[in-house]
């Protein structure tokens, strides 16, 4: 609970940063916290059960009551607090929403006969995504979270209130747009009452005139102009014709024009936008139109007006770097220099976002605040350093800037390293006293663990370079080198190695998502630890002691895995992140959106994903009856809203994997009136199920894995399995005939050439066998007779017998078990070696499929009561996949070739026994994910990457994989202590090659693969 606390607490302490202007409205976690604290320290209610109860019970049951009312009396405050927050806004967003309609219509009873819209539709547009952009910040997540949980049981401002205000602006801004576009479209006809309204009698030959009489100025017809403004004199809305006019002409007209309409005196150039509430000193900074700008400062326009998003001036010079404009409005009021937007910017902040080094020279030259005024604030040094800013930071600390943490918890330090920005800012910030050892206060990491995480190497060597503690741990007790492997950033890995690590004990490692450390096994299987709880050993609710059941001693076994029996599995994967999957062609256009996945030509359930996609969410899964009829329609709608803004549909051509069984696709997204407005990217994966018969789960036994059933935070962790005993490794692929073959390498030399096997036939491939010499009656007689016994021998001869798999089985003794290592190339392979002639993924899981499904049909009649244990594993994800999903009978493990040996310790040139093809590494995040979410036995990763990072094994396993170390590149030093020269002298390579503690089996150099006998954490 704790844990969970707090995450939420740090989740809030983000948002108020997020959204300065809510911030005094957000839940008091802070206090509440405090409180908790305080109110924990009340006397300890012992059990009822125990020995010697206390007489003061009845007091300290007491106690508690009275604190717990204390505690929800200021919870209930908080809430009331928010309550009214919620309230307030639903009030001003009705009103500001009614104000734009009101406006809409205003401008839509005019009709426009010239293609240009009317001027203030620009602003009238600006001003509905100003409204979406503020109704997104009430319906982020952590206020849905809020609403759904605390503020629906009360009679106020709701779900159907938040998406009623969303659709009723993205109506009237998509009416709006069309209506600009000389389309005159209603979108909605639910709201009757809303659509009767008189149309004000406004002069529409008035607007046009205006318009066509700026346009022939344009072309330099000056004299038109001043005859217009003559004859506007005698009209009796001269004033507000002639203002309107200017303001609109600011962007767009040339200063010849903008002076003529100030000369007519008809001009109030004090007025305001009456949708943006900009003044001429607003657009002349937006714009950069000098003559504009000199006129109002002349005329005394007022430089400390805000517009709509709380903007001076000031603030727009900035932003788009107008360097002498900010100068004049610095010398016209330097007042204005620390005035913060509705955003929290101030002009510092901004020019530090937009890296304006010249208007940040400026704003600290007139001593704008570096620190922060409160804990909501941004604080320059801490962006400068996000953004890469290094001059403004080089100013900032020559000012005596303070290295504080931000909202989040971190300090500036952190920043360079997270952000991956130059090390030399590393170096600035510790010259001014920074301490590079400094733990942030979100997860107690160091720069050091930012660096590693997100895989900035050259900070990373600054930072060693520079002395940094490289063994510190964080709140979890892992180091940097745990995340450096988890996010698989093998540069960062090997700067973290050294050779003092291999000194280090091997400790026990700590739990990666609780953040609690393991409890050494007790002498019994039901004894174990109990967390210690704040009122004592048993956890009491108003004295009742707790009453669950102790747990059952039994682990639970979990039997084969799912699998397509008659569907097939598509999955789709779109990138993270906002330059990720989703883009539209105005950026910002929708800042807060959902994305929702369904298809009409099946019955399959919609998926919602919130944009931008995040990490969690990438990856959507179908099981589908027909791949000929399955069409994927994506929908964007505003985040709480029901209207749809965009959707474009993945027609089944996409999807038919005729010839590959992965690809991509890049769609367009089209808005309600069919126009183009971004592009949605994917890629995909389609596993058909198996095309034969499969075995039948009745006759032929599923291997198993148990998982704990004890520990409730534990229960997710392999405890035994099926698995045990040695496994012989024969590596297969298949030729152009599709025939399954045994063979370690992609190509295969004759007479100097270079080719495929998958470009050879299967006589073809059997002919170069007998060219090289391979007698295959004495291949035959050493497996029927021999094999049992020496297992490394036959890995060897097997793997250059040019046999087929089939015979192999057929030859093979049933005693034997076999770990089959498909040799299937990735994307970057296939193109390299122009492997035309490659079956798809689907087709080749299918043949070798078959082949081990005949072979254990005809193995059941022979000998029934004995069957051979067969293991797939292979580098390539994909063809894990695959042959996971279309048989539940044999266990599949994805091998990863992260952190070998030859990269932790350059000088040594190890190869296992067999050279093979199709080695491949990747960030151990990944490979898990891919495992855990395709229902894979578990994974194969270097021992020399588990020594080096120990809690790894934990993570791992914690996640229901079982876990293999691959030492299959070991040496052995008595034969090779040449090849090893002084780094076996360190003992290096032992202690690589060491078995990690709590491993549950080992894949060997001489080609076996050994399951412990029994996997017992």
């Amino acid at each position: 609970m704790s844990l969970h606390c707090s995450k939420f607490g740090k989740q809030i302490q983000r948002r108020q940063l997020d959204l300065p202007e809510y911030a005094a409205s957000f839940v008091n976690y802070k206090a509440l916290k405090k409180l908790i604290k305080q109110l924990s320290a009340t006397p300890t209610i012992p059990a009822q059960s125990s020995a010697g109860v206390a007489q003061n019970v009845p007091e300290a049951q007491a106690a508690l009551r009275a604190n717990k009312e204390v505690f929800f009396f200021r919870l209930e405050r908080e809430i009331e607090k928010v309550n009214t927050f919620y309230l307030q806004k639903e009030a001003e967003f009705s009103l500001r929403l009614k104000t734009l309609v009101d406006k809409k219509r205003v401008i839509q009873s005019r009709t426009v006969t010239s293609s240009k819209a009317p001027a203030n539709y620009v602003a009238l547009f600006e001003g509905f995504q100003q409204f979406d952009g503020d109704l997104n910040k009430l319906q982020s997540r952590m206020k849905e979270l809020y609403l759904h949980r605390a503020v629906e049981v009360q009679p106020c401002f709701n779900r159907d209130v938040l998406r009623d205000l969303s659709d009723r602006a993205t109506t009237a801004r998509l009416e709006l747009e069309a209506w600009a576009e000389g389309e005159n479209i209603h979108f909605d006809n639910t709201r009757p009452a809303d659509r009767v309204f008189a149309v004000q009698p406004f002069g529409s030959d008035e607007e046009d005139l205006d318009l066509q009489i700026l346009q022939s100025a344009t072309a330099g017809n000056l004299q038109t102009l001043r005859e217009w403004t003559a004859k506007l004199q005698s009209s009796p809305d001269a004033r507000d014709r002639a203002t309107r006019t200017f303001l609109a002409a600011i962007n767009e007209f040339s200063d010849d024009v903008l002076a003529v309409l100030l000369e007519s005196g008809l001009v109030d150039i004090f007025a305001e936008d009456d949708i943006n509430e900009r003044n001429c000193l607003h657009e002349a900074a937006i714009s950069g139109r000098e003559f504009v700008f000199k006129s109002g400062l002349a005329a005394g326009v007022d430089i400390s007006r805000s517009d709509v998003y709380g903007r001076l001036p000031l603030h727009y010079a900035c932003i788009h770097g107008r360097v002498e404009m900010v100068k004049d409005l610095l010398g016209a009021g330097s007042q204005t220099v620390d005035v913060m937007d509705h955003d929290n910017f101030t002009p510092l902040i901004h020019s530090i976002v937009k890296n304006q080094l010249a208007c940040a020279e400026q704003l600290l030259q007139n001593n704008a605040r570096i620190d922060p005024a409160s804990e909501s604030d941004h604080i320059p040094l801490n962006l400068a350093c996000q953004y890469g800013s290094l001059p403004i930071v080089r100013m900032l600390l020559e000012r005596h800037a303070r290295l504080l943490p931000d909202a989040e918890g971190l300090y500036p330090q952190h920043m360079v390293a997270r952000a991956s920005q130059s090390p030399e800012l590393l170096m600035i910030l510790k010259q001014h006293g920074a301490d590079l050892n400094q733990r942030d206060k979100l997860y107690q990491w160091t720069p050091l663990f930012h660096a590693a995480s997100e895989g900035c190497v050259d900070c990373l060597r600054a930072l060693l370079e520079l002395g940094v503690d490289a063994d510190v741990v964080d709140e979890k007790g892992l180091a940097a080198m745990y995340y450096a492997a988890w996010e698989g950033h093998l540069e960062c890995m090997l700067l973290l190695w050294s050779p003092r690590n291999e000194i280090s004990s091997s400790q026990r490692p700590l739990d990666v998502f609780n953040g609690v450390k393991v409890q050494e096994p007790g002498p019994m299987v039901g004894s174990h630890m109990e967390d210690v709880e704040p009122f004592g050993g048993t956890e009491i609710v108003d004295g009742i002691p707790d009453l669950s059941l102790p747990p059952p001693i039994i682990p639970l076994r979990r039997y084969g895995h799912n699998f397509l029996d008659k569907k097939v599995f598509v999955q789709i994967m779109f990138d993270t992140g906002t330059g990720g999957s989703i883009s539209f062609d105005q950026a910002g256009r929708h800042p807060a959106a959902r994305l929702t996945i369904s298809s009409k030509l099946s019955d399959l359930i919609p998926r919602t994903i919130m944009l931008p996609i995040q990490e969690d969410s990438r990856l959507i899964s179908f099981q589908i009856d027909n791949l000929d009829t399955f069409a994927v329609d994506f929908e964007v709608f505003p985040t709480f809203g029901s209207k749809v803004i965009a959707k474009t549909v993945a027609l089944p051509a996409v999807f038919e994997a005729e010839h590959s069984s992965t690809g991509s696709c890049c769609l367009p997204l089209f808005d309600p009136r069919l126009r183009s407005i971004g592009q949605l990217r994917f890629a995909f994966q389609v596993i058909k199920p198996y095309h034969g018969d499969p075995l039948e789960i009745t006759h032929f036994a599923t291997y198993w894995k148990a998982t704990s059933a004890i520990d409730s935070e534990h229960n997710g962790l392999v405890t035994g399995s099926s698995l045990s005993g040695d496994h012989v490794q024969l590596f297969v692929q298949l030729t152009r005939d599709r025939i399954p073959v045994l063979y370690p390498c992609f190509t295969i030399e004759h007479h100097g050439i270079e080719i495929p096997i998958c470009h050879l036939s299967y006589s073809q491939f059997q002919a170069i066998g007998l060219e090289r010499g391979v007698d295959r009656s004495e291949l035959v007689r050493f497996l029927q007779k021999s094999a049992v016994d020496d297992l490394a021998q036959a890995h060897r001869l097997l793997a250059s017998s040019f046999l087929s798999l089939k015979d192999v089985l057929e030859r093979l003794p049933i005693g034997v078990n076999v770990n089959l290592s498909i040799l299937y190339p990735s994307c970057v392979e296939e193109r390299a070696l122009n492997m035309v002639s490659l079956a798809d993924v689907n087709s080749f899981a299918d043949a070798i499929l078959t082949d081990v499904f005949d072979h254990a049909r005809m193995s059941r009649v022979q000998t029934p009561e004995f069957m051979r244990s067969v293991v797939f594993t292979s580098y390539n994800p994909n063809i894990c996949v695959a042959l996971n999903w279309k048989q539940p009978n044999y266990p599949v493990l994805l091998c990863n070739d992260l952190g070998q040996i030859r990269d932790l310790a350059r000088d040594i040139g190890s190869l296992p026994g067999v050279n093979s093809s199709g080695r491949a590494s990747m960030s151990i995040k990944e490979s898990a994910r891919i495992a855990q979410s395709n229902n894979f036995m578990g994974l194969i990763c270097r021992s020399s990457l588990l020594n080096v990072v120990p809690a790894l094994v934990e993570t791992i396993k914690e996640l229901g994989l079982v876990l293999v170390a691959d030492t299959s590149d070991e040496i052995e030093p008595s034969e090779h202590r040449e090849v090893l020269g002084a780094a076996n002298a360190m003992g290096m390579v032992e202690w690589a090659y060491r078995m990690p503690d709590g491993v549950n089996g080992v894949m060997k150099a001489n080609g076996i693969l050994r399951f412990n006998d029994t996997i017992d954490m």
